[in-house]
């Protein structure tokens, strides 16, 4: 046995757990499956056109200003992936931050935002992929699409993280020679041409119905808050991943920096190239228009299949990060049918807990308005989950507070600043303001909030069992 692997286990035990799954992944996998989350392309190409509408060419800058905030979100959950690194992040961290009340909460929302985005992501690729392919882009056709991506990727987990890995680890270099690469090519073009001035980046059109010019800026954010998300995901591998404490971290806090940047500089790209904003303002796929416009067809056609590819991956790692919360809490006898879903298979996997998931989301595809979900209800049960994290960060107990049992040592590393994980939960609940009350997102609160009603039926039954005293005999 590798003696780091070695270590790595004896840190887990420390915190009351066996090695069950496989410990496979460095920090490049591990980097990757958070880039592949965050999925600069996804977020992209599934909503660039309604940010472009709602708040014209300026809308771009909400990347920069949701990326600042992020990423004091992520400094946050970098020192807590340091010094707890356990899969199930959020309801882990919640749980020995501040107890396994407020923990269940923090697994539950996390479940709803993945098991709503995960198919959101899903169903994102098949409404591109469906009329690339000169199918009919029926609703039906993109459900069934939707479908067989949800297979494929179910599949590919089932065989164990290391194929999974790799799938991902591939398509974080497509995504370069995609999305990222074409738009600092068209950022070129634009600099060299003068296709626009840079003053085009400031434009917005005028708002209908009196609404202000922010609050346009403020909904068109949605696309950078929706996208910049997920950075945290390789702390949800954490116990499949080699000298997590150290690299974890580092791939949480670089993956996020390195997707502000790039992907700035690529919506500037795209933007500053934009040769006729009526017509692309109008079609449903704005980005490909632009490229059909500078590109010949070959690197169009290249460039987009590179891109179904970095999209297949980030539901590929949606799907490997919903397994793994899924499988924790169900570890700890958290959710329905615990025992049988915490089982793991033959190849290191929590298979039950996978099939189940992926089953639940394709009755959901069939049932739910995808391109309401997609930067609905995923997203603002995401910045909820943030939130709980980050008010426990504050809530800080120790161990021997929660349970009575000492902390393991990784408890005594330097916590979270107070001053920045305040400004982390302040920026959190400003965008949980912006997702949830304005009158046109009152469907996905209420969508959420049913959700969480749902969630707090079986928490309340869980709680009244544990509490009830045994009868005598």
């Amino acid at each position: 046995m590798d003696p780091n692997t070695f270590t790595d286990e004896k840190a887990l035990e420390q915190f009351g757990y066996r090695q069950e799954l496989k410990r496979t992944l460095g920090y490049f996998s591990s980097f990757a499956l958070s880039f592949s989350v965050i999925s600069v392309t996804t977020g992209l190409f599934a909503n660039y056109g309604n940010g472009l509408r709602i708040g014209g060419p300026a809308f771009i800058w909400t990347w920069l200003v949701v990326g600042a905030g992020q990423f004091l979100v992520a400094l946050v959950f970098a020192r807590l992936a340091a010094e707890i690194p356990l899969s199930g992040y959020a309801y882990h961290w919640t749980r020995r931050l501040a107890g396994p009340q407020l923990a269940w909460w923090a697994g539950w929302l996390m479940i709803i935002q993945f098991l709503t985005g995960m198919p959101g992501v899903c169903y994102a690729l098949a409404n591109y992929l469906v009329p690339y392919l000169g199918l009919d882009p029926s609703n039906r056709n993109v459900i069934l699409a939707t479908i067989v991506i949800l297979g494929a990727i179910a599949l590919i987990n089932h065989f164990g993280i290391l194929l999974a890995s790799w799938v991902n680890n591939v398509s974080v270099v497509t995504e370069i020679l995609g999305t990222v690469v074409v738009g600092l090519l068209l950022l070129f073009v634009a600099l060299w041409r003068h296709t626009k001035p840079l003053g085009f980046l400031l434009t917005h059109p005028a708002q209908p119905g009196g609404l202000s010019y922010i609050g346009a800026f403020a909904f068109s954010s949605l696309m950078s808050a929706w996208t910049l998300t997920g950075f945290e995901t390789a702390a949800n591998l954490a116990e499949e991943t080699h000298d997590p404490t150290r690299n974890v971290p580092r791939a949480i806090v670089r993956s996020e920096l390195f997707s502000v940047v790039v992907g700035f500089l690529v919506l500037a790209g795209f933007t500053l190239t934009i040769y006729d904003s009526k017509a692309v303002m109008g079609d449903s796929t704005p980005l490909g228009l632009i490229m059909d416009h500078y590109f010949p067809p070959l690197v169009t056609h290249a460039t987009m299949v590179m891109v179904f590819i970095s999209i297949f991956a980030s539901a590929l790692a949606n799907l490997t990060t919903l397994t793994r919360m899924v499988w924790a809490m169900a570890r700890d006898g958290q959710l329905p049918a615990s025992a049988w879903l915490a089982r793991v298979s033959r190849h290191r996997i929590p298979a039950h807990a996978l099939w189940s998931v992926t089953l639940f989301s394709i009755v959901f595809v069939m049932w739910a308005k995808l391109e309401v979900v997609i930067t609905g209800i995923a997203t603002l049960a995401g910045y909820l989950t943030y939130a709980v994290v980050l008010a426990a960060t504050l809530r800080r107990k120790t161990l021997i507070e929660i349970s009575g049992t000492p902390a393991p040592a990784e408890d005594q590393r330097t916590h979270p600043s107070r001053g920045l994980t305040i400004a982390a939960l302040t920026w959190t609940l400003i965008l949980v303001a912006m997702l949830s009350l304005p009158h046109s997102a009152w469907t996905n609160s209420l969508s959420t909030l049913a959700a969480i009603v749902v969630g707090g039926l079986w928490y309340g039954r869980v709680h009244l069992t544990q509490k009830r005293p045994a009868s005598p005999h």
